[in-house]
């Protein structure tokens, strides 16, 4: 899980093309299929031409390096709530990415919410192109503050829903738990695993 800064300067984009090129060697030693992927620190609206350029041909450098390899790189959507901005912020510029890049091995790690936007939104734009989740749910979410962090089943989402909309976009991806910490983590993770069991057997 690095977190690549391709947007901010040519040297920030050098130093991550290094460490992508390191993590490419470690998922190979550890034959790992994935490489979560940032494209820190300019929001999408205010990247200028430029930014986007760098950071379409870094993504399509490290995505050819690593597609001889059998690596993809789930781009993680994201605005600046708790870490730095990204050109990944809103579903339509995530979607920009990926045709610019345009390479199969560029796909989606969803993690909502995406600035003005649902949830909901999010999954019926990007679940045809997501293979992760970044599951996790709040009570009074703003623009700039997750709120209260919380179990799936507990906040402001109806997470069941959102994975029914995400499935009928053709998502058959992994569910990974985020930001487990609003409870000792060895709860939250005996919870959501009961909970996603039956929701995944349900759906």
């Amino acid at each position: 899980c690095p977190y690549f800064d391709f947007s901010t300067s040519q040297e920030t984009c050098d130093e991550s093309m290094r460490e992508a090129e390191r993590f490419i060697g470690y998922a190979r030693k550890l034959g790992a299929p994935w490489i979560r992927t940032y494209t820190l620190n300019t929001p999408s609206r205010q990247a200028t031409d430029e930014q986007w350029e760098r950071s379409v041909a870094a993504l399509q450098q490290i995505c050819d390096a690593g597609a001889v390899h059998g690596i993809t790189f789930p781009v993680e959507t994201h605005q600046v709530i708790h870490h730095g901005p990204t050109l990944a912020d809103t579903s339509a510029s995530t979607l920009r990415l990926l045709e610019l890049v345009n390479r199969p091995n560029l796909k989606v790690a969803l993690q909502t919410p995406l600035l003005g936007e649902t949830p909901e939104e999010s999954a019926e734009r990007l679940g045809h192109v997501a293979v992760q989740v970044q599951a996790h749910n709040w009570i009074g979410a703003t623009d700039t503050s997750w709120g209260q962090l919380t179990y799936l089943d507990s906040g402001d989402l109806d997470f069941a829903s959102y994975v029914r909309i995400l499935k009928s976009r053709g998502f058959d991806g992994y569910i990974s738990i985020d930001h487990p910490n609003h409870h000792p983590w060895e709860d939250t993770a005996a919870r959501e695993i009961r909970y996603l069991k039956r929701l995944i057997a349900r759906e």
